[in-house]
């Protein structure tokens, strides 16, 4: 796997190359921990034949990652449970539930119970997209479900298997210390999400809570203050409210709280040539004090 071009000729296929260890990585604190850190799109694994089959270059497929979250969270480094994806979101998206299944892309009959007219299957963001943006096809050929149901197996469900193990693990910290456990999913959002606001000012932050579904009021409150404090505008659920991992396991009342954290590309990088900027370290540094303030909260 690597990020040339290869010739289709002399492509294996990925799953002939893949170990299981190339799935996800998983940190577990030495202490009880109620934090969890969920990184479902900083993977940077574009398989090779995956690349021989894309419309798109390899520094095309690049555009849906969230390049370098994974550094600058450093969850390794925090004492907090931490879940990160390898493989590209571009190739299966793990912050999509696996029936998030795109008719237009999957060869043959799907099961009954995909869930193929959510909205973003139809804007073609499914578990497996169809497109990298709204101009930007991926495939020149459809997908076989036999090719889909391994990307699943292989890929999306190890993510999850070890994303709930952690929380659970968060939860029975929490109940220790009285207080919920915190999932906090890890994001970057490219300028042109933010096109929106003309030449308002753009927010270097946006939460997401599924508009206050997904955890309390009290611990976005607690968010924005502290980014703010640091200097940085935030913005609330727009244009980004969460994704199906904040949606899935933000249960307050079941003792697990979840917020979405959208980082602005543009403040820790040149969204061109996907190089971090002289400001990454002091982000960086915002991001470990944040995770001392959630070890703290007890809303």
């Amino acid at each position: 796997m690597n990020t040339l071009s290869p010739q289709p000729s002399a492509v294996k296929p990925w799953q002939a190359v893949h170990r299981p260890d190339d799935a996800v990585t998983v940190i577990a604190p030495d202490a009880p921990c109620p934090l969890v850190y969920s990184l479902p799109h900083s993977g940077r694994i574009y398989p090779d034949s995956f690349v021989a089959a894309s419309r798109l270059s390899p520094e095309a497929l690049r555009g849906s990652e969230d390049a370098w979250v994974d550094a600058l969270v450093a969850p390794e480094a925090q004492g907090v449970h931490a879940v990160i994806a390898h493989y590209a979101r571009a190739f299966c998206d793990v912050n999509r539930h696996p029936l998030e299944l795109d008719a237009r892309l999957i060869r043959g009959e799907l099961p009954k119970s995909a869930l193929s007219l959510s909205a973003r299957v139809k804007a073609g963001y499914g578990v497996i997209a169809r497109r990298l943006s709204a101009d930007q096809d991926i495939y020149h050929q459809p997908l076989d479900m036999d090719e889909v149901n391994q990307r699943l197996d292989l890929i999306h469900r190890p993510y999850h298997e070890a994303l709930l193990t952690a929380l659970l693990r968060a939860r029975e910290a929490a109940r220790q210390q009285g207080r919920n456990a915190i999932l906090i999913d890890w994001h970057s959002m490219p300028g042109m999400a933010l096109s929106y606001l003309g030449e308002a000012p753009r927010p270097d932050i946006v939460l997401g809570d599924r508009h206050g579904a997904s955890c309390s009021s009290a611990l976005v409150r607690h968010v924005k203050r502290f980014f703010e404090a640091k200097g940085l505008r935030v913005g609330v659920n727009k244009p980004f409210a969460g994704g199906y991992i904040v949606e899935h396991y933000g249960r307050p009342s079941a003792g697990m709280e979840a917020l979405q954290i959208e980082i602005h590309r543009a403040i820790y990088m040149d969204e061109a040539s996907l190089r971090l900027n002289a400001d990454a370290p002091r982000l960086q540094a915002v991001f470990v004090a944040l995770t001392a303030s959630l070890m703290d909260f007890n809303g």
